[in-house]
C-alpha cells in the first residue's frame, strides 16, 4: 500500500466483512506533535484473543480465499518504520478498534493519499453502514457523517458519481 487512504480502505473493508453498521474514522495531522494519528472503530462482529493474537503476527488472514493477510501488518510495520505505533483491539460480539500513529515528517512516511475520495465512496456507496469522519489538525476539526449526507443529498442518487465528486470536493476543502 503506497499511501495511507489505502490502509483506510483496507481496513474498512475489513469492518464491512465483519457486519459492522457503524464505523468511525478519525484522522489527527499535527504538525505541532509530528504525527499522523489513524483511528478506525467499528461496532462489527469483532475478534476474537486467539485470533487478535494471530493479527499481530505478520501475513495473518483469516479469509479463506487467500492465506496471507497483508493489511493490518503492513499498516503496523510502516507506523513502526516512522517511530509510530500499531494498537488493535477488539471484543467479540461488539466490534474492533485499530489505531495507527506515524512520524509526521519521517522520511518513511507515506503520503497521505486522497482520504476525502475514500470518505466520500464508502458513505455514498455503503448508503446501509453509518459513517462518522472527524478530521483534526493544530488549527481546526472537522466532522461528517453519513445521515448528514443523506439529508443533504436527498432526492438524489447518493451513489451517482457526481453526488461522490461533490461530497468529495467539500470533504477536500473541509480539511485542507
Amino acid at each position: 500500500m503506497k499511501t495511507l487512504d489505502m490502509h483506510i480502505t483496507d481496513i474498512i473493508h475489513n469492518s464491512i466483512r465483519g457486519g459492522a453498521s457503524f464505523i468511525k474514522i478519525e484522522l489527527i495531522d499535527s504538525d505541532i506533535d509530528n504525527i499522523i494519528s489513524i483511528s478506525i472503530s467499528d461496532n462489527g462482529c469483532g475478534i476474537d484473543k486467539e485470533t487478535l493474537e494471530a493479527i499481530n503476527k505478520s501475513f495473518f488472514s483469516s479469509r479463506k480465499e487467500r492465506k496471507t493477510g497483508m493489511g493490518l501488518a503492513l499498516l503496523k510495520f510502516n507506523a513502526n518504520l516512522t517511530g509510530g505505533k500499531f494498537l488493535i483491539d477488539s471484543t467479540p460480539g461488539q466490534g474492533t478498534f485499530v489505531k495507527a500513529t506515524f512520524g509526521k515528517n519521517h522520511i518513511d512516511r507515506q503520503p497521505l493519499g486522497n482520504v476525502a475520495e475514500c470518505i466520500a465512496s464508502f458513505v455514498c456507496q455503503y448508503q446501509q453502514i453509518n459513517f462518522v469522519f472527524k478530521y483534526k489538525n493544530d488549527l481546526d476539526e472537522f466532522s461528517i457523517d453519513s445521515n448528514s449526507v443523506k439529508e443533504v443529498f436527498e432526492g438524489f442518487e447518493i451513489n451517482s458519481a457526481s453526488v461522490i465528486k461533490s461530497l468529495t470536493e467539500f470533504i477536500t476543502q473541509s480539511i485542507a
